[in-house]
């Protein structure tokens, strides 16, 4: 049979390498694997194995250290490359599938058992078939190829199976990190008595004197909270101050109530800068569009912006939650958006920032409005740029149950109507959707109530829609600046718009210039 004993008895898998090349899959460094193993009859030697001489004795190994899993001279350690040839490069597991496969080809149970048992190989029977074996063996992640052991937080995460930092979102790797958290306290019989995070309103907060109870019952158990539940927590908690919490916490004799009593005192996670950059696509690159889109693009992409301007000192909210997204959308994280704005309840912008690469990526249907944009409504701090094209976007979509949800917005004061304007601008310029339904839903909006908001939204919009030298303006862009001049009228608005006024000096006699007279009157209080 070919199959050589190796000294102590285990098998001796074998390939030689070419010089210069990268160690082979089976001297993999790391036990955690995806195994392949083919065994079939066919006589022909293979250099995954020893040959036997013409009397069917297995010949010695040529190199002792070969058999011991010693250093290797026909296989050189690149540059990059950490080679370890010991025998427990792979794991025994590896080969029972080869054991059982052999048994059922007719090897001698005994030869197997030595094999296994890593004994003194008998030599096979006469009748015994002969039996070439081959064993793929992929070691996960490529660490037989690390040069250095991965730092710390990178070998917990790949300990935990847990995907690379550049393959998913932000909010969508911390829910990750503390379900690996939670998981491993299981496993360990460390977890806490009760969880800090678990929220007490709908909104995704928590009540500070509630924290500081489940603090107090942790420290009683002494048990200490898991990080990611305590990171969890802390953002949970209501905008500003709650100093009687921060003085009960202060009295709990462990460390994460010493941690929170620190931020109860103070004033919380400080807003990060939020924005969006838009990006399209040039040759193979995405560059940055700036004020003025070319004559052709083929792909349009929104950046997120995320920059921490003060750091909390929590590695997973500063390091993992708060790093800035990519402008990718990763398919795989689409099934937790619906949790990320309890995440974030109190900073909702910095989901909308994140929520950015699914816009113009088809995710949300048109079926009802995003239950995702209706959880930021319910939140708390303020709106800025990324939610308003978020909003825009959907509202001009024909997102049914959009002008309830802006009209709650606007209820409470907290509606980026100026910001809806420049991003609705931007989108209509720059995406497949068209300005007459952006009409027929800021008509519908106003009709609704929500006229006020609406005439925000165009002070800012018309300037940017308005025709440029040598341009002609047209019919939809008149009815645009009629229905400006009737929400002003609505309103009561008043207000030079030069880029209005721009238009209203000629001598034409066009509808459009009529329009625009008749809005500047009624901005400006002269006679049309």
């Amino acid at each position: 049979m070919r199959w050589p004993a190796r000294a102590g008895g285990s098998p001796l898998l074998r390939r030689p390498d070419p010089p210069g090349a990268l160690p082979s899959d089976a001297d993999s460094i790391d036990s955690d694997t995806d195994t392949d193993t083919d065994t079939d009859t066919d006589t022909d030697t293979d250099t995954d194995f020893r040959d036997t001489d013409s009397t069917g004795t297995e010949q010695p190994p040529e190199d002792d250290d070969d058999l011991q899993g010693g250093p290797r001279p026909d296989r050189p350690a690149g540059p990059r490359a950490l080679y370890d040839g010991s025998a427990k490069a792979m794991p025994s597991r590896v080969l029972d599938n080869a054991y059982t496969r052999m048994a059922e080809l007719g090897v001698d149970p005994a030869r197997i058992g030595a094999m296994r048992a890593g004994d003194p190989v008998p030599p096979p029977g006469a009748d015994e078939p002969l039996v070439q074996v081959t064993v793929v063996f992929v070691p996960p992640r490529l660490r037989s190829f690390m040069p250095e052991p991965l730092p710390e937080h990178e070998e917990w995460r790949r300990r935990h199976h847990l995907p690379p930092s550049n393959r998913a979102t932000p909010p969508h790797d911390f829910l990750l990190h503390c379900y690996a958290e939670l998981l491993a306290a299981l496993h360990d019989g460390a977890l806490p008595p009760v969880l800090l995070a678990t929220p007490t309103w709908m909104s995704g907060h928590i009540d500070p004197d509630v924290l500081v109870d489940r603090l107090e019952t942790c420290a009683a158990a002494g048990v200490e909270p898991v990080p990611s539940d305590l990171a969890q927590a802390l953002l949970r908690l209501p905008r500003g101050r709650h100093q009687a919490a921060a003085d009960r916490a202060a009295k709990v004799d462990s460390e994460a109530a010493r941690s929170a009593a620190r931020w109860l005192a103070g004033d919380g996670l400080a807003d990060p800068e939020c924005g969006l950059v838009w990006r399209h696509m040039v040759g193979a690159t995405m560059v940055e569009l700036g004020d003025a889109e070319p004559d052709h693009f083929t792909e349009v992409r929104l950046q997120p912006v995320l920059r921490v301007t003060a750091p909390t000192g929590h590695r997973l909210i500063d390091e993992v939650l708060l790093r800035e997204p990519s402008e990718w959308m990763f398919g795989q994280c689409a099934s937790t958006i619906g949790a990320w704005p309890a995440i974030l309840p109190s900073h909702r912008e910095i989901v909308a920032v994140n929520l950015l690469p699914y816009l113009l990526r088809g995710h949300w249907g048109t079926w009802a409005a995003p239950a995702e944009i209706a959880d930021l409504e319910i939140a708390q701090g303020p709106l800025g740029e990324a939610t308003a094209v978020i909003l825009a976007f959907l509202l001009v979509g024909g997102v049914p149950d959009m002008i309830p949800l802006i009209l709650r917005m606007a209820a409470k004061g907290e509606l980026p109507a100026e910001a809806m304007g420049r991003q609705l601008a931007l989108v209509l310029r720059r995406t497949w959707l068209q300005p007459r339904p952006a009409i027929a839903a800021l008509t519908e909006l106003a009709d609704a109530g929500g006229h006020h908001e609406v005439w925000r939204i165009l002070r800012v919009l018309l300037p940017e829609l308005l025709p440029r030298e040598k341009q002609r303006a047209s019919v939809t862009l008149t009815e645009l600046v009629a229905f400006a001049a009737d929400v002003a009228g609505w309103t009561g608005a008043r207000g030079e718009i030069p880029a209005v006024a721009a238009f209203t000096g000629s001598r034409r006699t066009s509808r459009f210039a009529h329009e625009c007279r008749r809005l500047h009157a009624q901005l400006t209080g002269a006679a049309s």
